[in-house]
């Protein structure tokens, strides 16, 4: 059979035959455009922009110390600066064209890999919601419109995540140690193979985010602790917010033990209730993110980008995600819409400074209050009690399949379901 023919075939519309089928025939055009309108918009955008400067900045002044003309404030971090290292061999505007086509490269490839951790199928109809919403959400939007690093720090962090639940340990170290020394404010990541009693991988991985930052600091000078957008003025951590607030230091402090013991709660919760796997990883991934991103002064709101892979975990059953306000939260940090208005000025202004803290705050007491409230969740698949008499039904994994009464006259024996 020739390629054009199994080509047309696979693109030919074809009826749905169940309601999981038709949503996903439905959501999978949709999904394409938003990728594409994303990407209109942030190629159609001036270039290159203030943040990609500063990243070809900080590549030139790695390759050629000796020309750099002053040490940047906001330095980037070690892994940030050897990933874009090559960038200085280009001119500004062929560079941007350079990163912007590898930016959603690794923004794909972490959605093909977050699509492995879940064990989600392409026919599944979560599949075009996953790579639709992604796109959709503010902080990507962002990353493609700055040209920043973000996307670059979700392909490792998503890259990481797969390898820690296939038990792949050595690789899985040499990737965190990659995502530390991208985001070394993250370093608490650390933590999450430790509590699975995994102690060579926190270690080896520490070697390797020190093998990285040695030598950028040693021909530059500098060391950075984040690879993404650290502007003055733009932190959304609770020491942030209490500055904002005029609240005094002490309430700013016990705000702080407050998130770190409440953090600190939900992981041992996690693991005394939780069996399975890749649940529990992305679960204590994402809790310790929430608390980095509250607890470091420079955390902007792009550092929700990398709570996808927490917010991804909802098609898990048992996951944290599957309640009301935790989708509350993920709209507070995930989107970029702006409730500035002329006739509310000060409550808009409020609400736009304070809304990722309060998202991040609220997905935090969201988590530890569902792994307090919630049942130990069991290894395995979760047996169906329902009795099948659809002729046609739909399994989890969004494929057909025939109901086990159809093609048989003779009633199931004892067991059979």
């Amino acid at each position: 059979m020739s390629v054009l023919p199994r080509l047309l075939g696979a693109i030919e519309p074809r009826t749905a035959r169940s309601l999981p089928q038709a949503a996903t025939y439905a959501l999978w055009p949709l999904a394409v455009l938003i990728v594409l309108q994303r990407l209109w918009w942030a190629l159609s955008e001036p270039f290159p922009s203030g943040r990609f400067l500063t990243v070809y900045d900080a590549s030139f002044a790695f390759i050629t110390p000796h020309l750099a003309e002053h040490s940047d404030p906001a330095a980037l971090s070690p892994g940030a600066a050897m990933l874009s290292a090559p960038l200085a061999v280009m001119t500004p505007e062929t560079a941007w064209w350079w990163w912007q086509g590898c930016s959603v490269g690794a923004l794909l490839t972490a959605w093909c890999l977050a699509l492995r951790v879940l064990h989600l199928p392409m026919r599944s109809p979560a599949t075009p919601v996953l790579l639709g919403g992604m796109f959709l959400c503010g902080p990507v939007t962002s990353t493609l419109l700055t040209a920043d690093l973000g996307a670059f720090v979700l392909l490792a962090l998503t890259l990481w995540l797969l390898l820690a639940v296939r038990h792949r340990e050595v690789v899985a170290a040499i990737t965190l140690g990659a995502v530390v020394a991208l985001m070394p404010v993250f370093a608490a990541l650390l933590i999450v193979p430790l509590l699975q009693r995994r102690w060579v991988q926190p270690l080896l991985a520490a070697a390797v985010a020190t093998a990285l930052a040695v030598p950028v600091w040693i021909r530059t000078g500098e060391f950075g602790f984040s690879a993404l957008d650290s502007t003055p003025g733009s932190s959304r951590s609770v020491f942030a917010v209490a500055d904002y607030l005029n609240l005094p230091t002490a309430v700013a402090i016990l705000l702080a033990a407050t998130i770190v013991a409440g953090a600190v709660a939900a992981l041992v919760l996690l693991y005394l209730r939780r069996e399975e796997q890749p649940l529990t990883v992305l679960t204590a991934n994402g809790i310790v993110l929430l608390a980095s991103c509250l607890l470091t002064p420079i955390a902007t709101a792009a550092y929700s980008l990398t709570l996808v892979p927490l917010v991804a975990s909802v098609v898990l059953a048992g996951s944290v995600l599957r309640s009301w306000p935790a989708w509350l939260a993920v709209y507070a940090f995930g989107t970029d819409e702006n409730w500035s208005s002329a006739h509310f000025f000060a409550f808009g202004t409020h609400l736009e400074m304070l809304r990722p803290t309060l998202g991040w705050m609220l997905l935090l007491a969201t988590s530890l209050t569902m792994l307090a409230t919630g049942h130990r969740t069991p290894v395995g698949p979760i047996p169906d009690r329902t009795m099948k008499t659809s002729p046609l039904e739909w399994d989890s994994s969004g494929g057909e399949h025939d109901s086990p009464t159809t093609g048989s006259s003779s009633a199931p024996g004892p067991g059979a379901y």
